[in-house]
């Protein structure tokens, strides 16, 4: 208990040095302050201590030290305390409660920081807060079991249906490069992709229809904040490129994006083509889906065609761009779109309107796209059979390689050990 009040003494020794900037550090000498609080502490047990008079010794003995009192002044504040026991040991003046208060308030002002700057951060206003919160529910919603990425929804631009010439010219190219996707996909950009679909829990005391309801709610709360920030823009095609290698060839077009009009969104970025700034600012409401990204940059594009190496799908490429003429249409709406299974065409799950007062519409039953074939020609599911067959021969390929290369490691390793032994 001593070793306590002394530690109590050396903090209130520190406090005045704060409060009293006009006595200067070379007038407190620890040492001696140690030693004439060492005096006052008797060598009794902590039973028969009287913890009170001591403290009240230790903190006379400060004042005298440090000039702030003289000796009349504690021999007043002697007489003073005494009259005080005398009625009662443990009462406090209104005086000294509020002398208290005042230097802890003014401690908590010293230690609090005044940057304007910082309070800035710190103190947020009712509707930051709010803001702040539903961010939260949202990012705890959708990284909770509720939901999972799957390859069967995409959230993507494509033409909309009354952008009658870019659907016939897209299809009548797609058809000439004999796309294995043709039936499945529409003339489309990811954007996010693969995207959330519902995870239902079987322990819910909820229903698997009211489950999904409750994730398309929010969903579509969470889909119309990110697009109206970004306004209604027009797409041209004029350019077109290939990527892949020795076993995989894409031909794909670019779709080269402008706003028409100055845009009144909130785009902090303005160099920013309003399909990247699209992808921003989805990707800020789903930040789990950067699979777009892939820790890269979002290079949005429209599949033509596969191949089965990167020399076709440039040959190809020369041949459509000899031909072709640029292509504009008008995007006011985005789509989340949806598949049953793997080989199922994506329908429209839900309609995403661009701009202020978006709001997302979730269609019951999803809908296809008028110009998508009703079927899968005979051509269409040859040509996507061979694609799969391919895919299976490579990832056959890259697994007989990644067997060789552990067991080269492996050898390599048995060697290093043997020599070293």
């Amino acid at each position: 208990m001593f070793y306590q009040s002394k530690q109590l003494a050396f903090a209130t020794l520190h406090i005045f040095k704060r409060r009293v900037p006009s006595i200067p550090n070379c007038y407190i000498q620890q040492h001696h302050l140690q030693s004439s609080i060492l005096k006052l502490s008797p060598d009794e047990s902590s039973d028969s201590k009287d913890w009170f008079s001591n403290g009240r010794e230790v903190a006379k003995q400060l004042k005298m030290e440090l000039g702030i009192a003289g000796k009349d002044d504690m021999k007043t504040n002697d007489t003073e305390i005494k009259d005080e026991e005398e009625s009662s040991k443990f009462k406090v003046s209104n005086d000294i409660l509020e002398s208290g208060r005042a230097a802890a308030r003014e401690l908590i002002k010293d230690m609090m920081t005044t940057d304007e700057d910082e309070d800035d951060d710190i103190i947020q206003s009712k509707e930051d807060k709010v803001a702040s919160e539903q961010t939260d529910i949202k990012e705890d919603y959708f990284n909770s079991s509720s939901s999972r990425k799957s390859h069967c929804y995409t959230i993507c631009m494509v033409p909309p249906s009354s952008a009658t010439q870019a659907w016939e010219e897209l299809t009548a190219i797609r058809k000439q490069c004999r796309d294995p996707g043709f039936y499945r996909w529409p003339p489309h950009a990811n954007i996010l992709y693969p995207f959330l679909e519902p995870k239902y829990d079987n322990e819910s005391e909820e229903s698997k229809d009211a489950q999904r309801t409750t994730f398309r709610n929010e969903m579509a709360i969470q889909l119309s904040k990110a697009a109206e920030r970004c306004e209604p823009f027009d797409v041209t095609i004029d350019t077109f490129g290939t990527f892949g290698g020795k076993q995989r060839g894409v031909l794909w077009a670019y779709p080269r994006s402008e706003y028409i009009q100055s845009t009144t969104t909130n785009n902090n970025d303005k160099e920013l083509e309003p399909l990247h700034h699209l992808h921003h600012v989805l990707e800020e409401q789903f930040p789990m889906c950067k699979d777009q990204r892939k820790g890269g940059e979002f290079n949005p594009h429209m599949t033509i065609s596969h191949y089965v190496n990167n020399d076709a799908a440039l040959a190809a490429k020369e041949e459509i761009e000899s031909n072709w003429k640029p292509l504009s249409f008008h995007v006011p709406e985005i789509y989340l779109l949806e598949r049953k299974g793997d080989d199922g065409q994506f329908k429209i799950a839900a309609t995403i309107p661009l701009g202020k007062g978006s709001n997302t519409i979730y269609h019951e039953q999803a809908l296809p796209f008028p110009a998508m074939p009703k079927e899968e020609e005979e051509w269409v599911y040859n040509e996507r059979m061979e694609m799969k067959n391919r895919r299976k021969r490579g990832n056959k390929r890259r697994k007989r390689r990644s067997k060789r290369s552990n067991v080269d490691t492996s050898s390599e390793g048995e060697e290093e050990q043997g020599t070293k032994t």
